[in-house]
């Protein structure tokens, strides 16, 4: 069967699949803010269109993919207009909820794959548990993450870009385009070289909002004037191109592990 979509599916088209043998995927993206210049649903945006790619390579692996969850946790943008979101205990049963309903159709492998960084401390919680309530196997693919391990060659050293920067910028622009504010985002946002998260973690050798061994809880105004954390200035559609390919690999070559992959006594 390779990839499908749950959603396009029949209730006769379950009670035939063998299960046992799919990979059932939830992915999870966002509707927040992303600066000025870019839409609301970028990281819901970004992960359909990795699964787009994921689905029309992945043909040695049995794998349906439920709807993307669109609102999910994004309290740290709720300051910002056209944010909106869920709170974690909201999301935590939401995401209980919806697993349980995949365990009872029968899979026996479940994972949660996310473009929002909101949202990574709370799956990691919410897996385990998912995996106590329904016996699933569960996993947590974290796109971001992912690509993290292999950063855009061209992004400036000491360059921090988290949110609605230069990689986001160049995965609209290579897929959306038409959906981005002008074409000149020169002075954007704020890293940790120019505006308010440089003066501010300015001599710090432990401490970052997120990626560090000590993350300092934030909300999106602590670290920049107007959403954009990164710098968005030479984002192009090439580089997001080659950024969407990379992470489309990645989640193949990892969801063929989570095919293999198995408890053994």
């Amino acid at each position: 069967m390779a990839a499908l979509k749950w959603q396009e599916l029949s209730t006769t088209d379950f009670k035939k699949m063998k299960k046992d043998r799919v990979i059932a995927v939830l992915p999870l993206g966002s509707t927040e803010q992303h600066g000025p210049h870019m839409p609301v649903a970028t990281d819901a945006l970004v992960i359909e269109a990795v699964i787009r790619d994921v689905m029309g390579q992945l043909n040695d692996v049995d794998t349906i993919f439920l709807p993307t969850l669109w609102c999910t946790k994004s309290t740290e943008h709720i300051n910002f207009p056209g944010t909106v979101l869920l709170t974690a205990d909201t999301l935590m049963r939401v995401l209980h909820d919806i697993s349980a309903s995949v365990a009872r159709a029968g899979f026996k492998k479940f994972v949660m794959m996310n473009s929002h960084g909101g949202n990574s401390d709370l799956l990691a919680m919410a897996a385990r548990e998912i995996r106590g309530a329904t016996g699933m196997y569960t996993f947590v693919v974290d796109i971001m993450r992912l690509l993290a391990a292999f950063p855009p060659a061209n992004l400036e050293p000491g360059a921090y870009d988290i949110h609605a920067g230069y990689f986001e910028t160049s995965v609209i622009l290579a897929r959306y385009p038409k959906l981005l504010e002008g074409e000149n985002w020169k002075g954007y946002g704020s890293d940790l070289k120019r505006g308010k998260l440089a003066k501010t973690f300015e001599g710090f050798k432990y401490l970052r909002p997120q990626g560090f061994p000590v993350n300092v809880a934030w909300l999106t105004e602590d670290l920049t004037f107007d959403g954009v954390v990164g710098d968005p200035t030479y984002a192009n559609a090439e580089k997001g191109e080659q950024d969407l390919q990379a992470q489309s690999h990645l989640v193949c070559e990892v969801l063929r592990e989570i095919n293999r992959f198995e408890y053994k006594g």
